[in-house]
């Protein structure tokens, strides 16, 4: 009992920065998801998707439960507070997220020019599927911290739907003409990862006290 309180007390001290961090998540999403999730929910772009546009809906239906019900999770798995709303957030970001991802996989295996993009949003879509995989398993067998983790690396992954787009803001790959695209969503989803695996893994690498 210890232990437990002294955990909760420890993810509390933590929970402003942590929300600070999900504000900013979602307020750089807000944009993103209007530009390019709205207008195919409110079937804005049939006539340019028609021969896709299934899966196209289920993608944006399925990114923006990511995006909303993944930032909610993390929220309560970090304070504590709205508990008893944990496990239905939790699996709709799972069952939401993993039917965008499988929209996304087989959009991948469609690719239009450069074809090698389809490469780098099918590893994309495969690596969320894996992450929330892990995080299920984690929380099925009550491994709760490690349940945390594989959550915050899927949000993370996630939250790469924003990213690359914010990035491509900033031609940096142009010299690389039409393959500075796949270029840019390789680093700007992995990228992420990396730096959120650092700081998962940073106090496991500290000095050992006694």
């Amino acid at each position: 009992m210890t232990a437990e309180r002294s955990r909760t007390t420890a993810l509390r001290a933590m929970a402003w920065p942590f929300a600070g961090l999900l504000a900013l998540a979602i307020l750089t999403s807000a944009p993103i998801w209007w530009r390019h999730a709205w207008p195919v929910l409110t079937l804005s772009t049939i006539a340019g998707h028609a021969q896709h546009f299934g899966l196209l809906y289920a993608h944006a239906v399925g990114g923006t439960l990511m995006l909303v019900a993944g930032a909610a999770a993390l929220y309560v798995g970090q304070t504590r507070r709205f508990r008893r709303f944990h496990k239905l957030i939790g699996y709709t970001y799972l069952l939401g997220g993993s039917a965008g991802a499988l929209a996304a996989l087989v959009l991948s295996l469609r690719p239009h020019p450069p074809v090698s993009v389809g490469v780098a949003t099918a590893t994309l879509a495969v690596t969320w599927l894996a992450f929330a995989a892990m995080a299920w398993r984690a929380a099925w067998n009550r491994r709760f911290d490690t349940h945390r983790e594989w959550v915050i690396r899927s949000y993370v992954v996630t939250w790469t739907f924003v990213g690359c787009r914010l990035a491509q803001l900033v031609p940096v790959f142009g010299y690389l003409g039409e393959e500075g695209v796949t270029a840019g969503i390789w680093l700007y989803w992995v990228a992420p990862v990396l730096v959120c695996e650092i700081a998962l893994q940073w106090r496991r690498g500290g000095r050992i006290r006694p």
